[in-house]
């Protein structure tokens, strides 16, 4: 029985939101058919050689780092038991609140004050602060997996005489490979758009071209071309991520036992526990509170406030743009979700088109945006006077075409878990699909929608590229005073909207919390 619209009209609404989202990146890869190769012959005798090097030693270097971390410590509070473990779990889940440019200059300061300022700025204090603020996304997705395994087959190896160690790396690391290689996959992603962590460290690398491109010459072509290189980037990255998946199996049938954590000793329960405190300390506790020791003497001193204004200011725009963004995004993402519904394999295949840009670096969205919405202002179909490039509307555009993935796939795969038998039997009674919607398949994926709207507000209000690239003159936010306070190195000045982004995105990871507690799913 069909319950979404009819075949027209749903296969329109599919194609039109990908059309609409998909567009910039589809004309970014259009504008490069005609490569000037005097830009890329310039860029190669100059930066370009230094950024790609760059940008591979960092990358390695985080991923990897990222990796070991959050599968180490998704082990330890899957595999055993210890007290403060539950409390704990969900601690090292808080990092994702701290975006890395406010870690990057919170660390950058106190090494220096210990250290000295020589030596400090480097790619590998860069990476040390993009690893302890990343490494959350490999932990989420490797506890999920880890969680999911079969007790029985652990209990058979132990059986065999194997050890913890040798079951760790022989059944569950092997096991949990496609979530951790998802996980990986979305670090590098953050790694490849990163572009205050690296400024602040004097790190080259590609995200940080196309912005000095863009600002530094005003070239649009150059900054269009070197964004292709990211992309480029991008899709080998997601390419390795879809191999690494290759035939994955479920670890554990329906009717099978979840692994059981072991009880450690108290040697070992005191390790764990300081291992794990010491890692919330390094990614949030010193980070914290030195905002808010910088915050309580910037507003002794009166210095909480710039020329365009204070906290509130501020505040306002990014309560605002970022909520604009988050609302389209759920809204868009759940008539996708609800269309391609029950419509076959086609439809999903065509639906995950309009992921295309969570898979770009934001430099390159920024860049795709900027083009797409320049050719429209030449139809000049819009009202005398009115712009999309420059505008909060154009600016919107840009971030949901950077983040609908995350409301889409949070709530589809929330309403793949929705019984067929309850949507069916609804229709039977006479519910439209619209009634249906509403009272049977919404209502089942709530707590999908609340992970979905935690993790949008967490991205969105820490984004800074799409935002410094794109925003109208006169419409600054949080994450755009930091850059501009920490561009200069007024550390003090930066911490008032770098602690008011860290209490929203911790309030959001509470969220998320509270949604996966309730059987909401980390999707990628």
């Amino acid at each position: 029985m069909t319950t979404r619209p009819g075949p027209v009209l749903g296969w329109a609404t599919i194609i039109t939101i990908v059309a609409l989202v998909a567009s910039p990146i589809i004309v970014l890869a259009w504008s490069l058919t005609d490569i000037s190769t005097d830009v890329w012959a310039e860029l190669w005798r100059t930066r370009l050689p230094g950024m790609i090097t760059d940008t591979i030693v960092l990358l390695t270097t985080v991923v990897v780092g990222a990796v070991v971390l959050g599968t180490s410590l998704a082990w330890l509070v899957s595999a055993y038991e210890f007290p403060g473990r539950r409390i704990l779990g969900w601690l090292l889940v808080t990092p994702l609140a701290i975006p890395s440019y406010v870690g990057g200059f919170v660390w950058l300061d106190t090494l220096s004050n210990v250290f000295g300022a020589r030596g400090v700025r480097s790619i590998w204090i860069c990476a040390a602060v993009l690893i302890v603020t990343l490494y959350p996304y490999v932990f989420l997705f490797a506890r999920a997996a880890f969680a999911d395994q079969s007790a029985d087959t652990l209990a058979a190896a132990q059986s065999l005489g194997r050890g913890p160690l040798a079951v760790f790396m022989r059944i569950s690391l092997p096991t949990a490979r496609p979530a951790i290689a998802a996980g990986a996959t979305l670090v590098a992603l953050e790694v490849l758009t990163d572009i205050g962590t690296v400024r602040l460290f004097n790190v080259s690398t590609l995200a940080d071209g196309v912005l000095r491109v863009w600002f530094g010459t005003g070239d649009r072509n150059a900054a269009t071309e070197l964004a292709s290189a990211l992309t480029g980037a991008a899709i080998l990255l997601i390419a390795c991520e879809r191999l690494l998946r290759t035939g994955a199996q479920r670890s554990r049938g329906s009717g099978e036992a979840a692994m059981s954590p072991r009880r450690l000793s108290p040697l070992g329960a005191v390790t764990a526990i300081s291992a794990s405190l010491g890692v919330i300390a390094m990614a949030v506790a010193i980070p914290v509170a030195r905002l808010i020791s910088w915050a309580i003497e910037s507003s002794r001193d009166g210095t909480a406030v710039t020329a365009a204004g204070g906290l509130g200011y501020y505040a306002k725009n990014t309560v605002f743009i970022a909520g604009c963004a988050a609302l389209v995004c759920l809204v868009l993402g759940t008539v996708l979700a609800l269309t391609v519904a029950h419509r076959g394999r086609l439809a999903h295949a065509v639906g995950r088109l309009s992921t295309l840009g969570y898979a770009m670096p934001g430099p390159v969205v920024a860049v795709g945006a900027v083009v797409t919405l320049a050719a429209i202002d030449r139809w000049d179909i819009l009202p005398s006077g009115f712009f999309l490039v420059g505008s909060v509307l154009g600016l919107v555009f840009a971030l949901v075409v950077r983040f609908l993935a995350v409301g889409y796939q949070g709530i589809e795969a929330s309403l793949d878990r929705v019984p067929r038998a309850a949507v069916e039997s609804a229709r039977v009674l006479g519910a439209g699909p619209l009634r249906t919607a509403f009272t049977v398949e919404l209502p089942a994926a709530r707590f999908g929608i609340i992970a979905a709207t935690a993790l949008l507000c967490v991205d969105v209000v820490k984004e800074l590229p799409i935002t410094l690239l794109l925003r109208p003159f006169g419409v600054d936010t949080l994450s755009v005073w930091v850059w501009q306070a920490t561009s200069e190195s007024l550390w003090e000045q930066a911490a008032v909207p770098a602690l008011t982004m860290v209490c929203i995105g911790m309030l959001a990871v509470g969220a998320l919390l509270f949604a996966l507690e309730r059987g909401a799913e980390v999707v990628s």
